[in-house]
């Protein structure tokens, strides 16, 4: 994922120390490491982790990898790959409504219930959060099902597979809506 739009010198004091002490961890494993790029390295593997230890107050938190971002998008489930049971049933193309997502998965709501381990198809527009950006597409499996008031059922999955630049775009998205936890006021 290209970094180019984190402009440094507008982070918070917190975020350039982390970022300050991951580069003199690089520079002391390879004395080459350039700054901008312990910078990128640091939003992608240390980012999220930073995030749940400060502003999570999730009772998930020691279990999740990356940090929810609360949300409200549509979701179009286009196919189900693999239904977790025997049954022959196939997938209705349906739209459900994002509650959260992060980078590993995310919840939402949808009038029908899919099985817990069923492999499934889906399609994010983001283009009515964010102009800039357009659909992610994406393979997941269901690793939650619950049943909700109203005849709602809310439904986790973890992506399995996100290929470019979907997986950029998932990405930029969260990071542009997460900026008010990296940016100084």
């Amino acid at each position: 994922m290209k970094h180019s739009f984190i402009k440094y010198e507008k982070l918070s004091n917190e975020i350039k120390d982390e970022i300050h002490n991951y580069h003199q961890s690089m520079k002391a494993r390879k004395s080459e490491a350039v700054f901008d790029e312990s910078m990128a390295e640091w939003f992608e593997n240390r980012f999220d982790e930073w995030l749940l230890k400060r502003y999570s107050g999730d009772e998930h938190q020691g279990k999740r990898k990356f940090f929810r971002l609360e949300v409200e998008i549509p979701i179009r489930i286009i196919d189900t790959l693999i239904e977790s049971s025997r049954d022959d049933k196939h997938a209705m193309e349906f739209i459900g409504k994002i509650v959260n997502i992060s980078r590993g998965g995310l919840y939402f709501k949808s009038s029908q219930p899919i099985e817990i381990s069923s492999i499934i198809k889906v399609v994010i527009d983001f283009s009515g959060v964010d102009k800039d950006l357009n659909e992610v597409e994406a393979l997941a499996m269901v690793i939650r099902s619950d049943r909700l008031p109203e005849e709602d059922y809310g439904i986790g999955i973890m992506f399995s597979s996100i290929y470019e630049p979907n997986k950029e775009r998932l990405d930029l998205f969260i990071l542009k809506n997460l900026s008010y936890y990296i940016y100084s006021e």
